[in-house]
């Protein structure tokens, strides 16, 4: 008898081919770069089939040859920046200007096994034996858990509803123990929660895991994982609160599915309009208190969920009751209402100043009724057309708003509406001289490259600058100089770079553009700007690195003109706060991150910490930003 290389069962040693797995000996693994069937790791683990793999990692069968079991062995395998020649065990990085972040990932990969290993003792939790370093990379071995991952069981529909408790009990066991200990799985989601053959829940892979209050945007923004119906709002935004409420709303979202059959709507589309059908809609048999157990764990207002999954576990087996969404709201509006009236009562006197103080600030928070219209320009390009169409829906979305803060305070301005129209870059200018020519300029509009006989016509932008937080954006002590006619904002800004090619092929003179010859790979270096970033990271991926150019060769460029049109005077006043606005944190991180601008947010607090930890070739460059020239 031999032992399969892939699947480890003992078969008929006369046979070529596994009768149980179908595998043949000496066959290539499925992909060229996982380790071979039949490969050992520290003269102990042999390894077999690949179980799955992601972008930080791949996790195979393997067979303990000490204790003659069974057992899961995930290697540390950051694709994008390592390779492997098919056939051997070594790891190399050919992104050499990434070899830090490797690095860096490398020890987050070790602090995943350490810090798993430590819940040993937990039955819902998947077990680490020992994790070490080889091959310039890491490994980790853990128990192989024998079952079906719980979204395989849910592709058969709803579970039963006791099974629904007792299986959501096992991953609270789970994330109880995770969250003592201060950290966040971020990842819940039936793909990573396995029913094994003994009817044990447990749940599995800290990839995305926060592991400690102090770990950098960059670390979170590199590891996250959106799961789309999963992911709680909060996980999609740059700069978020997150903490156990994040675990919990994925808990939440897990329950809906498995109890309802239905996949959850996504999050970032309820923040728009919440059109979340009801558990109890979907299953008239699900009781009261379990459909507002659900609702409350999903709350797409963070402060609405349960503080902790000891709160929610106590919801879920009815030893707490729990107030829907709706209530709640209710709930803590009224005690706020009592508490304040008994603090009026108590000081008497001061409620004339509260009630002043109170109405200067909703002044100050309010917006007039009213329509206003922005027009911009698109690329030919329907795929970047459509991601700056979508990123000022989002901004507008989160500009008008509805719903409130903990305080019930409003977040936006609901009671004004934003239309936007798009046109080509070919036919924006036609467009914009017919409306300037019948004197019915929009109240926004994108207005780089436009000539003064336009610029001229426009409503001076100073009201809007006066709103903008003058501190956190870049050269605005210079946006006078530039823009003298105080007819213009911009959103954005570009830098000149030099692009270097480390293996350039030989050039056989086709290409006679300079950025063209680069983008084919034919040159070893090309001086651009930070708008061919993304191009060069397409073209060239692992072949690039970028540096700053002589100090006093940096003159950045402003981009993404706005400028205020015509209208009456509460459409100006709309006007000039959205422009405002369109310089803040959300809108910054929409424009120029989530949907890659190709130019800089001028935002200070979006460029130095979002930005750059996403980009990290980009780290130290605008250290000395008050020293660039602008124009």
């Amino acid at each position: 008898m031999k032992l399969c290389n892939a699947c480890f069962e003992k078969y008929n040693d006369t046979l070529d081919m596994c009768p149980f797995c179908g595998y043949e000996e000496g066959a290539p693994p499925v992909e060229p770069y996982f380790l071979t069937p039949g490969m050992e790791l520290e003269n102990r683990y042999i390894i077999g089939k690949a179980l799955g793999f992601g972008g930080f990692g791949i996790t195979y069968k393997a067979w303990d040859k000490n204790l003659n079991i069974v057992v899961a062995v995930k290697e540390y395998y950051y694709t994008g920046i390592a390779i492997r020649v098919p056939g051997t065990q070594e790891v190399k990085i050919y992104a050499h200007n990434r070899r830090e972040e490797y690095k860096h990932f490398l020890m987050r990969f070790l602090d995943e096994a350490r810090y798993t290993a430590k819940f040993s003792s937990n039955n819902n939790i998947v077990n680490v034996y020992e994790f070490f370093e080889a091959n310039s990379t890491a490994y980790m071995v853990m128990e192989f858990l024998e079952g079906t991952t719980l979204s395989e069981i849910l592709k058969r529909g709803a579970i039963e509803f006791d099974e629904c408790v007792s299986t959501m009990q096992g991953i609270c066991s789970a994330l109880k123990a995770v969250h003592d200990e201060g950290i966040l799985h971020r990842d819940i989601s039936p793909d990573n929660i396995m029913i094994c053959s003994n009817g044990t829940v447990k749940l599995f892979d800290f990839g995305a895991a926060r592991f400690s209050k102090n770990e950098t945007q960059e670390m979170l923004k590199l590891t996250q994982v959106m799961k789309p119906g999963y992911s709680p709002p909060e996980q999609y935004q740059a700069i978020s609160k997150q903490g156990p409420w994040t675990d919990i709303y994925a808990l939440g979202a897990t329950l809906y599915y498995m109890i309802t059959g239905t996949k959850p709507e996504e999050s970032t589309n309820r923040k728009t309009e919440d059109n979340l059908i009801p558990p109890n809609q979907l299953n008239p048999d699900i009781p009261d208190y379990m459909n507002d157990t659900i609702l409350r764990a999903m709350a797409v207002d963070m402060h609405l969920r349960f503080s902790s999954v000891v709160e929610f576990e106590k919801a879920l087996t009815k030893e707490k009751k729990v107030l829907g969404v709706v209530k709640e709201k209710k709930r803590r509006k009224k005690n706020r209402i009592i508490g304040l009236s008994a603090a009026v009562i108590a000081l008497g006197i001061g409620l004339t100043i509260f009630i002043h103080s109170y109405e200067q600030q909703r002044l100050e928070m309010t917006l007039p009724d009213g329509e206003i219209t922005i027009w911009f320009a698109v690329s030919e390009d329907e795929d970047l057309a459509a991601d700056k169409i979508q990123a000022y829906e989002a901004i507008i979305a989160n500009f008008t708003t509805d719903e409130v803060d903990e305080d019930e305070n409003p977040r936006g301005f609901p009671n004004v509406t934003i239309e936007f129209v798009y046109f080509t870059y070919d036919e924006y200018t036609a467009v914009l001289r017919e409306a300037l020519e019948a004197g019915e300029l929009p109240q926004l509009f994108e207005s780089s490259g436009l000539r003064a006989d336009i610029l001229g016509q426009t409503t001076s932008v100073e009201n809007a600058l006066e709103q903008v937080i003058s501190n956190e954006v870049l050269f605005f002590n210079q946006f006078d100089t530039v823009f003298p006619d105080g007819s213009q904002i911009p959103l954005g800004f570009i830098m000149p770079l030099l692009f270097r090619n480390s293996n350039p092929f030989e050039d056989d003179g086709a290409e006679t553009d300079e950025r063209a010859r680069f983008l084919a790979g034919k040159s070893a270096e090309y001086v651009g700007t930070t708008a061919d970033y993304y191009a060069v990271q397409d073209a060239l991926a692992g072949l690039y690195s970028i540096e700053m150019l002589n100090s006093r060769d940096i003159v950045c460029t402003f981009t993404m003109m706005m400028s205020i049109g015509h209208g009456d005077d509460d459409q100006i006043t709309i006007a000039e706060r959205f422009l405002a606005s369109l310089l803040g944190g959300f809108a910054q991180d929409f424009l120029h991150i989530q949907y890659q601008s190709g130019s800089l947010p001028l935002n200070r607090n979006i460029l130095q910490n979002v930005y750059v930890p996403t980009y990290a070739e980009f780290r130290g460059f605008f250290d000395n930003v008050r020293n660039f020239d602008i124009r």
